[in-house]
């Protein structure tokens, strides 16, 4: 009877001694527990959202910004990053460990993200630039496109650049055998338009007007037609349009880097605002290289808010 009360007294015993280490072993660890590790030269940069994919996603650094030197494209992986609902298009803020890692797109490890609130003012939205390809023969053709802003919307689907084989007629074939007519594009733009020399066109006269300044910029009949019947219906109820051809404040903003080298390249863009009064302005000298060997066209505009 002795030894079954020592046993119980024994097993009490070892009970109380192992509930007291548990205890000291918790306290112990939370005494020894440490902070998450800071991490120290952190960057933040504001960037546009391009393309997602899954878990990761590929951004065009905004105008002005340091890292737009390494890179005008960057990816980085949003798997432990919160859920904030990105579509492509949206401007962000990213903040990263500093570190840049060289390769095509540049690779960063982000540490958080959100959504950029504060407003893009519509002048910054670049309408429907549209590329024509007309090489001489049928030709594998690369072409590489960078906005300050970033792209909004593309078709066929940007990528890290289209790649297409082109004909001579113009049409495009990729990789899977779509055939498309040309390569569009939208995106944003923080350039500032020239405005020094342009037209004062009233709305009701915007379609003749365009016929003949688009004839003297380089564009083909049906290229021009393309062009009107994006725009026209945007400008002729306006009362007088302003408007102003734009060249090097658009090429700067947007350049196009195209393998190969075409022989030609025309690019068309119209910036305008609408005006209740006639002004008075400066007229613009309208005129356009000669269409050889392979050649490139892009036309495209934007609509100025005042």
């Amino acid at each position: 009877m002795r030894r079954k009360t020592l046993g119980a007294a024994a097993v009490l015993l070892c009970a109380v001694m192992l509930i007291s280490g548990c205890k000291k072993a918790e306290e112990n660890g939370k005494i020894q527990q440490k902070d998450p590790p800071k991490i120290e030269n952190t960057s933040v940069f504001y960037a546009t959202v391009q393309q997602t994919y899954g878990s990761s996603v590929l951004v065009v650094p905004l105008a002005g910004e340091d890292e737009l030197r390494s890179s005008d494209q960057i990816t980085f992986s949003t798997k432990d990053l919160e859920d904030i609902g990105v579509c492509v298009g949206d401007i962000v803020k990213i903040t990263y460990d500093g570190q840049i890692m060289e390769s095509y797109p540049a690779q960063i490890k982000a540490i958080s993200w959100e959504l950029d609130q504060r407003p893009v003012p519509d002048s910054w939205l670049v309408a429907k630039p549209v590329i024509y390809l007309y090489p001489k023969e049928e030709t594998q053709v690369s072409v590489k496109l960078t906005t300050d802003g970033g792209l909004t919307c593309t078709y066929p689907a940007y990528g890290n650049g289209w790649n297409v084989t082109a004909a001579p007629d113009g049409t495009l074939t990729d990789a899977n055998g779509q055939i498309y007519n040309y390569l569009y594009w939208e995106g944003r733009s923080s350039a500032q338009y020239d405005f020094s020399k342009g037209f004062c066109v009233k709305g009701e006269d915007t379609a003749a007007f365009l016929e003949d300044a688009l004839g003297k910029l380089g564009l083909n009949r049906r290229e021009a037609n393309e062009f009107i019947v994006y725009w026209l219906p945007r400008m002729q109820e306006n009362p007088y349009n302003i408007i102003a051809f734009q060249a090097d404040a658009y090429t700067d903003a947007a350049p196009l880097d195209i393998t190969p080298a075409p022989d030609s390249l025309i690019r068309v863009f119209i910036a305008y605002y609408p005006s209740e009064t006639e002004i008075t302005i400066a007229p613009q000298e309208l005129t356009a290289p000669q269409r050889t060997g392979f050649t490139v066209i892009e036309w495209g505009g934007t609509e100025i808010t005042q």
